[in-house]
């Protein structure tokens, strides 16, 4: 009988001792409510534990009324003794450095501790990104990321951006590529200008890209990887660096509508030098006549622009379900008549947690609708600034602008009212209302996502987005439109293009403690990505053949179809598998490898259809490792090597004729006979070293890269009796090297209860080289066809990326001018007058606090580099600047000079025949070159954050007055050297009756409800 009550009662007590071990769930996280992964957690006594995942998240079964102690390097230990709750939340306070305990997304939407990363990524907040709001994202991270070098187009508002990560690695391509939450855009142009003169087919038009219609209000940050280790996850997507953007998500139990409103007014800067004192012949086309005042009418032509970017977003989070909900709309006036802008963008974030919260379902939209009326073009045709800029003095313009056509009894039409029939220079208000053109775009992107958390160490990703662009340009020329632009009935041009993309990808994320000193963290996965670029509808009358009846437009009207064609745009599908791995030794001594395999559809009919793209890594935190002073907090040295590259253009290596007015079209290229092409490939190695100290108060990060982009893309002229019927041949054989540091500083000046001074100084420097280029291209690639222009944009062996050349005038040893014996000017042939890369850039950012005020100032800084204006060599050549009105002054132009027999050339030259000489796209345009040097206030936010408590309705409040591109500290080019004609690789460095930049002031306000 005891026997019995003995084995009921050890049976009794176990039910009892099982009923008390449960489930606890929770979050661990930093002072900020940042999460802290890879925490240890374990049960007091016990050896039983668990570690969090990369959100901070943990679940672990304890017995109530048991201790579980929370550690990670860097921050105090701390004990929670459990109760009956079954979900616990830890905040732990830091000791040294919470630099131990940030976060960073990288390649693929992956979180990784930054004291784990084995190379250099750079973030922004995003309140950097909307403190001094742009309508294009991008432009915002100018001066904010070391290494990286972004130009505004000069297309204005709606234009593209151009950036560079780590200077130019490619002939054909340097943009990086744009990812939102881990998943890749479809960053495409429908056009970018490359014609220095201009494109008779509409103009030189920037067609805007896809990253520029987002929306900043949607997302909460940016991480910048530069180099290939970071991207190397990437493969030839990634080979010239990623952007990263993050959404914005709810919080759990926190419902919040935000409101923000941005007015801002532009103002045309750094206008070109004009004289008012001579006037043209009478008839003239130039103004090199007598002496006679007349009114500066340029400044005049420009207005003051304004834009209103408008943004409302509400969200709610529970504990299984969250909503996201955006809107935002941007409506803006150019600095010239008839060009406007108005966006409209929606946008919405759903998720909830199913199967005890252990499946994750994400649904992601976004949609796009933009028109821009009269999008600003540059170089010479359609654009009214070449009419405003070079009418000969001495006409009244107000009366050509109020006139712009009158009544042509003959052709019982109205008609064009100018001056002269220049091709290059119609009148300014007949090309703005009678040449008028119409941008739409229309965008939209759609993510699907499941997160399946198989346990505490594995969970399961899989998504699916879609991109899809659709863009139209529409343009109207009237009849008397000058003649080499259109028919003498008129002309109509419309163009479609559409774009989209399809990704794809699943990932098994690992996330492990193999023991007490060894952590591991893995992903693994594949993806495709399925493109289609800029499929075109293209419908033109032309100039030849024209409309039957004048300005009637439409397809009807057209005398031919001869124009009218549709072509095929780039296609192609990436299909990868990659694998990464973080092997972490004592949180202190990290080792990562990835590896990634691509097979490319451009690489069909090639010896090799797939490329591997490896990258290795190691960290070391030597704070952790070895005792340091109390005045160091945290040290880092880290070293990677790595390769990707980028692949071929579709249908390269499987040539497609086309068809177009009823007539087979020969491709344009093909591979070289003999010869199988395959993708650049970019490797790269890079050393640096992290530092904080002082308490936090100072820290640097000191970055070295160097890199070599071989097996480069290029074309040569093919033998017309190819068999093929190719126009060009192509192969790989170029190559380009960079190399470079980075230097990014921070530090706390003044930081108390009342005052805070935090600054941050980026610095890089990076040098290029083109390294290879092949002989029978004489050593030199051009980017930029010259035409009848003295400008051209060229790779030449030995030198660096992207080599501005022209024309100079010709001198002796002694450097005096030398002279035909007509007494003309000798001019050489073509030859280097530039570079247009800087030496380095500088960035230096400063935020104060004080109470509820608080400021921001960026300065930037780009030194060295050249630029050419051709603006200012026309505006001589038509002797409507001011350095001829200041020559014909002095009675002429000092020159040195002597003619070829010697004799030294008597007096002053005369100013006209000096300048028709030198002046011009066809003149000496190698006088026309300048430091590209510059010093400018990019940014100043001066603003007050309202007191909540005395606002019961808003949560929050903050109102600022802010500024972009205010003035230059110093600059010596007659242009702003920071804004590039095209976002390619052409026409850099060169101004060509761009649309002058512009200057915005205005408010933010911020509402929080």
């Amino acid at each position: 009988m005891k026997q019995i009550i003995l084995i009921f009662m050890i049976v009794f007590t176990s039910q009892v001792s099982l009923a008390q071990v449960g489930t606890v769930k929770g979050n661990v996280s930093d002072a900020e409510g940042l999460p802290l992964p890879m925490t240890n957690i374990i049960v007091k006594g016990e050896t039983a534990g668990t570690t969090t995942d990369i959100d901070g998240n943990f679940s672990i079964q304890v017995e109530k009324g048991k201790t579980l102690i929370f550690s990670y390097v860097g921050f105090e230990t701390q004990e929670v003794v459990l109760g009956n709750e079954s979900t616990i939340n830890v905040q732990l306070k830091e000791t040294s450095s919470n630099t131990l305990s940030e976060v960073v997304v990288t390649s693929l939407g992956i979180k990784k501790t930054r004291k784990s990363l084995t190379y250099s990524a750079q973030e922004i907040k995003g309140v950097d990104l909307t403190g001094v709001k742009d309508a294009n994202v991008i432009n915002t991270i100018a001066g904010k990321i070391a290494g990286v070098a972004v130009t505004k187009s000069a297309g204005g508002t709606g234009g593209s951006t151009k950036v560079v990560i780590r200077g130019n690695s490619s002939i054909t391509n340097n943009q990086p590529l744009y990812v939102i939450d881990g998943v890749p855009l479809l960053n495409i142009s429908s056009g970018q200008p490359n014609l220095t003169f201009g494109d008779i087919n509409g103009g030189n038009r920037d067609g805007g890209d896809a990253v520029g219609l987002l929306n900043p209000d949607d997302y909460e940050g940016m991480t910048v990887l530069k180099g290939a280790s970071a991207a190397a996850l990437y493969g030839s997507q990634g080979a010239n660096g990623v952007i990263l953007l993050t959404s914005k998500k709810s919080k759990e139990g926190v419902s919040k509508l935000v409101a923000t409103s941005t007015t801002t007014f532009e103002s045309a800067a750094f206008l070109p030098k004009f004289q008012n004192e001579y006037v043209a012949v009478a008839g003239g086309d130039e103004t090199w006549g007598a002496k006679e005042d007349s009114n500066d009418h340029v400044k005049d032509f420009f207005k003051t622009g304004n834009t209103n970017i408008t943004s409302l977003s509400f969200s709610t989070g529970t504990e299984k379900a969250s909503t996201n909900l955006s809107y935002a709309n941007t409506s803006s006036s150019g600095i010239i008549e008839g060009n406007d802008l108005n966006k409209n963008n929606f946008g919405i974030r759903q998720s909830g947690k199913f199967f005890n919260n252990k499946l994750n379902v994400s649904v992601n939209a976004n949609y796009v609708s933009q028109s821009i009326n009269n999008r600003p073009v540059s170089a010479y045709y359609f654009n009214p600034l070449t009419g405003v800029y070079l009418m000969p003095r001495g006409n009244d313009f107000d009366y050509y602008a109020s006139n712009f056509e009158i009544f042509d009894p003959a052709r019982n039409m109205m008609v064009q009212n100018w001056m002269t029939n220049r091709d290059i220079m119609q009148n300014p208000y007949w090309a703005i209302n009678r040449n008028a053109s119409v941008d739409k775009n229309q965008f939209f992107t759609g993510i699907f996502a499941l997160d399946y958390k198989v346990n505490n160490w594995l969970s399961l990703v899989s998504r699916y987005n879609y991109n899809r662009i659709e863009s139209s340009f529409d343009k109207k020329l009237y009849a008397s439109t000058q003649g080499t632009l259109s028919h003498i009935n008129g002309r109509y041009i419309n163009v479609n293009w559409l774009s989209t993309q399809s990704y794809g990808d699943f990932l098994a994320n690992i996330n492990s403690n193999i023991n007490e000193n060894l952590s591991l963290t893995a992903n693994i996965g594949a993806s495709f990505v399925k493109s289609l670029g800029n499929n075109a509808t293209i419908l033109d009358s032309g100039i030849s053949s024209g409309l039957v009846y004048a300005n009637w437009f439409a397809l009807g009207n057209f005398v031919n179809n001869a124009g009218n064609y549709q072509r095929l745009g780039l296609q192609k599908e990436v299909q990868s598998v990659f694998a990464a791995a973080t092997l972490g030794y004592k949180n202190y001594l990290y080792l990562d490898i990835t590896g990634r395999n691509d097979w490319s559809s451009t690489l069909v009919n090639t010896d090799k259809l797939s490329f591997f793209y490896p990258s290795v890594g190691v960290t070391g935190l030597i704070s952790e490792m070895t005792k340091m002073p109390d005045w160091i907090n945290y040290g880092k040295v880290r070293a990677s090597y790595a390769q990707v590259g980028n692949d071929i253009s579709s249908f390269v290596t499987s040539p497609t004729s086309t068809i177009v007015g009823g007539q087979i079209i020969p491709p344009i290229v093909g591979p070289r006979p003999g010869e199988s092409l395959k993708p650049e490939l970019k490797s790269e190695y890079e050393i640096g070293t992290e530092w904080r100290m002082f308490n936090n108060k100072l820290g640097f990060e000191i970055s070295y890269y160097n890199s070599e982009t071989k097996n480069q893309y290029i074309q040569v002229p093919a033998p017309a009796t190819n068999p093929y019927g190719y126009l060009n041949y192509g192969f790989n054989a170029a190559s380009i090297k960079n190399k470079g540091v980075e230097i990014v500083l921070t530090g706390k000046i003044i930081k108390n209860d009342k005052f805070n001074w935090d600054t941050t100084i980026n610095y890089s420097q990076n040098k290029n080289t083109v390294s290879k280029i092949p002989a029978e291209l004489g050593g030199r690639v051009i980017l930029t066809d010259p035409g009848v222009n003295n400008y051209r944009y060229s790779l030449i062996e030995g030198e660096a990326f992207g080599q501005i050349e022209g024309v100079n005038i010709k001198r002796d040893a002694q450097g005096r001018v030398m002279l035909n014996a007509d007494g003309t000017i000798q001019k050489t042939g073509f030859e280097v007058v530039g570079n247009a890369n800087p030496n380095y850039m500088l960035g230096f950012r400063n935020a104060f606090n004080y109470g509820s005020f608080f400021a921001n100032v960026l300065i930037d800084t780009r030194v060295g580099g050249e630029v050419m204006s051709l603006t200012e060599a026309t505006n001589d050549e038509f002797g409507v600047s001011k350095v001829t009105g200041d020559a014909r002054n002095a009675g002429g132009v000092v020159l040195d000079a002597v003619y070829p027999d010697g004799t030294a050339y008597a007096g002053k030259y005369p100013a006209e025949s000096y300048y028709k000489q030198t002046g011009g796209r066809a003149g000496a345009t190698g006088e026309y070159v300048y430091d590209a040097t510059n010093v400018s206030l990019r940014e100043l936010s001066i603003g007050y954050t309202l007191d909540s408590k005395k606002l019961p309705f808003f949560q929050s409040a903050s109102l600022s007055l802010i500024a972009r591109n205010l003035f230059f500290i110093y600059k010596n080019a007659p242009f702003d050297p920071n804004i590039s004609l095209s976002t390619g690789e052409g026409l850099q460095g060169v101004d060509v009756y761009g649309m002058p930049s512009t200057k915005s002031i205005g408010l933010n306000l911020n509402i929080t409800f």
